[in-house]
């Protein structure tokens, strides 16, 4: 099989497309031929070395997929068996045509589903449904303040929100992304360069809303915990800023609120089973039209670089797919 191997962390130079040996799926576990997978943020992290866990080179970086069961382990349902098109997400190892992922992690689509679509599903919408449904136990009418809410995660905890019976005000830069998380769902925006966004974000909620979702961090962590109102819960999920906020103690004791920590990765590990179901709640709501990973390229594995460079450009909005299917033209291995 193909797959996109990273053999050093001093850039893309040290990247390549190349051949090995196709995984054998283990017990309780599947093999899939991937079609689509759906470029992360954590991905991007991983891949550069800069992600909490460092993988040791070479690897395969990718966390999300879409694709059709080939084998199947020993112990494994019969919902999956081979043939079953699913989504799906593993730790690394999924940027390549072939993959293998334990039964629990992942989940059937239709047949008919959009592979890029489908293949956003199992970590940024799953992340945001474990995040609302789970940590937060959100309630139908009650208000969210979305941080980053033109980014990956943003727009899906938009969406899911909106999905889950919430009023959502979006928080993002500029007259673009505040269009995007507007038409991904959003009730109200507010635009985060104005210094008085948090003001604004308590006067559209009536003083103050239920829970923040918060993959941002940095200098916008305290001022978004002080929109929440009395029981407010601030879900932590992330850091795309950079910098890994303070928070002072007596806020969450003034407004008997809670600082909620939001980890999909350890969920999956620590709980499979209540993942699995998580994961399927996600692409219930994905089937009935209620969430729509937004797609902003579709690129095929052998351009891999423009996928990359697209994924990082904060200009980009939406998922950078890349494209298993695309026939090969090139040589067996590639490098930027």
């Amino acid at each position: 099989m193909r797959g996109l191997q990273v053999h050093g962390f001093d850039g893309l130079s040290s990247w390549q497309l190349a051949e090995s040996p196709a995984p054998e799926p283990d017990a309780g576990e599947v093999q899939v031929r991937v079609e689509a997978n759906a470029i992360s943020y954590v991905d991007l992290l991983m891949a550069r070395g800069r992600y909490q866990v460092k993988p040791a080179p070479p690897f395969v970086p990718g966390t999300e997929f879409c694709g059709v069961v080939t084998q199947c382990g020993t112990g494994v349902p019969d919902t999956l068996r081979p043939g079953t098109r699913v989504t799906g997400t593993v730790f690394g190892g999924a940027w390549a045509e072939v993959v293998c992922a334990p039964a629990p992690a992942v989940c059937p689509v239709a047949v008919d589903a959009d592979a890029g679509e489908a293949a956003a599903l199992p970590v940024t919408f799953a992340t945001a449904v474990y995040a609302l449904h789970e940590r937060a136990r959100l309630r139908a009418g009650e208000r969210v303040f979305v941080l980053g809410a033109a980014g990956g995660v943003g727009l899906a905890a938009v969406q899911s929100a909106k999905a889950l019976g919430a009023w959502v005000v979006g928080g993002a830069t500029g007259a673009a992304k505040c269009a995007a998380a507007r038409e991904a769902g959003a009730d109200e925006m507010v635009d985060m360069a104005a210094p008085d966004w948090a003001a604004q974000v308590k006067a559209l909620s009536d003083g103050g809303v239920d829970v923040v979702l918060d993959p941002v961090g940095g200098r916008a962590t305290d001022p978004a915990f002080r929109t929440l109102r009395w029981g407010g819960r601030h879900l932590v999920v992330g850091f795309a800023e950079g910098a890994i906020a303070e928070l002072r103690t007596n806020l969450p004791l003034l407004k008997g609120a809670s600082l909620v920590g939001v980890d999909v990765r350890q969920f999956r590990e620590r709980e499979p089973e209540a993942h699995r179901a998580n994961l399927a709640l996600t692409v219930d709501l994905f089937a009935r039209g209620l969430l729509r990973p937004l797609v902003a390229a579709r690129v095929p594995a052998a351009d891999w670089p423009r996928a990359i460079a697209a994924a990082e450009d904060r200009l980009t909005m939406g998922r950078v797919v890349i494209d298993w299917t695309a026939a090969f033209t090139g040589p067996e291995t590639n490098t930027p």
